[in-house]
Formats: C-alpha cells, structure tokens, sequence
C-alpha cells in the first residue's frame, strides 16, 4: 500500500493514477482522505494531551485529595473517551479509503481505458517465430491449430476433450454444479506434464517449492492485496465450523499464502532473492462473470494453478529485471509447447490487480473463438505487498526497508485448452505434444 506522507506529497499523481486506472473514486477519496489525516492528527494530539494533563492530575492526587482536583479528573477521562470514539470512527474510515487506492503505475505503463488500449510488445508462433507486426497480429493469425494436419476449423475444446474422454464436463456440473469439470486419464497426464515440465525447469533455477495452505486467514489475502478489491472472488468458510472459529478463506492463487509465510520478517539482504512456487487449487467466485465464457473449463470456480513469486531488493531496476526474466520463463514454456502467443503490456484501465505497478500478461491464440485467451500474467509489486505484510530487509546502512515482490502465473489448466485447439487433427483425434509425450507414452490420442 502507499504511505500516507506520499499521498499528501503527490496528492495530483495519485488522484490522476487512481483516475487512470478506472478505480472507484468513492472509495477511492483521496480529497476525503486528506481531511481525515488532518482530523486524524489533530483528534490524536488532544487525546495525548488530555491523557498527558491526566497523567499530571492522578500524580497529584496521590499526595493532595483534592475534590476539585479529582473533579477536573473525571471530566479529562470522560472527554479521553469521547475523544477515542471519534479516533477510531476517523481512523476507520480513513483505513478504508487507504486499503482502496492502488500502487502507482510505472512510467512505462500504457495509459489507456480498457483493454483494448493494451500494448502488444511480443507475438510468437510455431512457424515462424517472432514476427514484427504488433498490434494487429490477431487479423493474421487466422481460425486454424497451429500443429493440425489440414486447415480446418478447429473445434472447441469441450467438444473434443468429451469424443476422447480427456474431462468430463457433465459430471462436473452434476457432483459440483456448473464450472466445475473433472480431468481424466490423458487429460490429466497432459496437465500433469505441463505443470512437471515447469517446475523442474523452475528448480534447476533456484526456486524453492512449497506445498501450501489454501485456507488462509483474513491477513494473508489483504496483505496480497486480493482485498478489499477482490473480496467478491473469495470464498468465505463458514467460522463456526473452523478449528478456534478462525474466519478462512479459500485462496484464488498461491501467492497469499508464499508471501504470507515471510510476514513480520527481516530478511538478510545476502538471502535474496528469494524464490518460491508453489502448485495448488484455486478457488474462484467468478462473480461478475456469469453468462460469460459458460461452455467447457476456460473459466471456472476451481482450478490448479502454479505460481512464481519472488522477493527481491527494493529496486526499481532490478524489478524490471526480474519481470523480464519470469516472462522468459512463460515464454519458455508456451514455446516448448509449441502454442502461438502473444505478450501484452497492460494499460492502466486494464491492470485491475491493486498492487501491480506493471503487468504483463501473456495470451495464447484460441482459434475456435478467433481470439486470444489470457494464460499467464506477470506483475512487478513493488512494495505494495511488503507493506501490508510487513516483510522488510536491510539496506545499505543496515536499516530496515521493505523489500519488493514480484508475482507471475506460471502455469494453468488453459494451457491443456490451448493444447487441445491447436493439436487437433482433422480425423477427431490428438496428436500428443513432443514434449509431453514421455508423461503419456504415446504419439496420438484418437476415439475408442
């Protein structure tokens, strides 16, 4: 989160960063935040100077019973508590309207409304690498797989994953109600390859995995940020039935609980950077989205997801850096799949995550809907997050500064979407990946 001494010393930035970025202003007041602060401070300074005369009145009564002077006494306290009701009501609202304004975007950010202001900076295909025409590149990419054997349109992916008994959809909807699908045999021996592949190519780079809680406590997804803004993707669990009545919540990502398990911490500046992942199922409301996207598993209520995170020196460089160089790794990986892809630089109106100050997110190309389709994203977070979780190292002078972090989604079940559009043949069958091949043992997937 901000600091409040940045926001009254760059009170136009902000407002304009806040207006950019197409957050509620309401909720987002920082003209009403300001008078806060002042009555914040000055409510503040009369309760410490009434508790202060207080203080001096009860050390005079311990020698001098005075009857006025124990009057005068009772008057303070009762004007203390009045003043601490008034306190907490400011502090409250002035809390609330801090939780909601975002991190500042970086420079190089694209101002834009929406997403069809995003910046196109990188498009790859299997053919042909990568190719120079951005920002157009979805009028050339064209209704057919990359990887077919005819130029045929391809047919969507529940269509095929149903014919060669990859998921069922039905069942899903039946044991869990709609958005929830199970994987089957090659289906899951696909998926499972994809999420192997990466995370051995992520060990070999020095992360660290992590088998994580995916019920967390209130703290771990405010300090990620996932609230207040995204409060109503979160599923709530019932407290009464929960160890101690601990209010949990179900995590949409892992990230809450990776960068959790370093809250309240010093790191040694000679640990970082730390990297971490983790493979998990996700949970998400998805609300806001019903009527969209209602066929097969592209957007569902739970799914598994690996995530890439990283803690690094607070330094705006080295940030960029190190966003580049998780972007390598998606990119890796869509071309060791051999999927046509592209990478966007989010605009402002677009970035809706509070704590990103940049995000790429990286799309692969759906030729059954002629679009691209989100499979992984890419944040710097600056400090945003560290603030919030309290998660400092040392600088130069060996004082306390709160590290940065960096996020980026590694891997997700669209990529078996994408995998399916893009290697279907004409006969109906499958043919495997190359590099997926191992985990099935065979070339083909074809009808029984």
């Amino acid at each position: 989160m901000l600091t409040i001494n940045f926001i009254k010393d760059n009170a136009k930035a902000v407002k304009l960063n806040i207006k950019n970025r197409r957050v509620d202003v309401t909720k987002a007041d920082v003209d009403r935040l300001l008078k806060l602060d002042i009555d914040r401070i000055k409510t503040q300074t009369d309760t410490d100077n009434l508790r202060a005369e207080r203080n001096k009145l009860t050390n005079e009564l311990k020698t001098i019973r005075e009857p006025k002077l124990m009057e005068q006494s009772k008057k303070i306290k009762e004007q203390i508590v009045e003043l601490e009701k008034s306190l907490k009501i400011i502090r409250d609202e002035w809390q609330s309207i801090m939780d909601w304004i975002p991190n500042m975007c970086l420079d190089d950010v694209p101002v834009g409304k929406d997403d069809t202001e995003n910046m196109e900076i990188k498009v790859w295909t299997p053919k042909n690498g990568y190719i120079k025409e951005l920002n157009s590149s979805s009028e050339k990419m064209g209704r057919f797989g990359t990887n077919s054997d005819k130029e045929f349109i391809p047919r969507p992916h529940w269509e095929i994953g149903k014919e060669l008994d990859l998921m069922d959809l039905e069942a899903g909807a039946k044991v869990s109600g709609s958005r929830f699908y199970y994987l089957k045999g090659n289906g899951f021996m696909m998926m499972y390859g994809v999420f192997d592949l990466l995370m051995k190519k992520i060990i070999k780079d020095g992360f660290i995995p992590m088998d994580i809680p995916v019920l967390v406590k209130e703290r771990a997804l405010y300090g990620s940020s996932q609230f207040p803004a995204d409060a109503d993707q979160v599923y709530k669990i019932e407290s009464k039935y929960v160890e101690n009545e601990n209010q949990l919540y179900l995590v949409g990502s892992s990230e809450p609980s990776l960068f959790s398990y370093y809250l309240d911490t010093v790191i040694d500046p000679k640990d970082l950077p730390i990297k971490i992942t983790a493979t998990c199922p996700c949970f998400r409301s998805e609300a806001g989205s019903w009527g969209k996207d209602i066929r097969g598993m592209k957007r569902v209520h739970q799914f598994t997801k690996l995530e890439m995170d990283m803690i690094i020196k607070p330094d705006i460089k080295l940030a960029k850096e190190t966003h580049e160089y998780l972007l390598g790794i998606n990119e890796w990986l869509l071309q060791q799949l051999e999927l046509p892809y592209h990478v966007i630089n989010m605009c402002t109106g677009d970035l809706g995550y509070a704590a990103a100050a940049k995000k790429y997110d990286v799309e692969v190309w759906l030729p059954s809907e002629s679009a691209w389709m989100e499979t992984m994203s890419d944040s710097i977070t600056t400090d945003f997050q560290t603030r919030r979780l309290n998660i400092k190292t040392l600088n130069e002078k060996s004082e306390k500064v709160f590290a940065y972090t960096i996020n980026d989604t590694g891997a997700t079940h669209r990529l078996l979407i994408a995998i399916i559009e893009h290697y279907q043949q004409s006969d109906g069958s499958l043919v495997v990946p190359t590099i997926l091949r191992e985990y099935l043992g065979m070339e083909r997937i074809s009808k029984k």
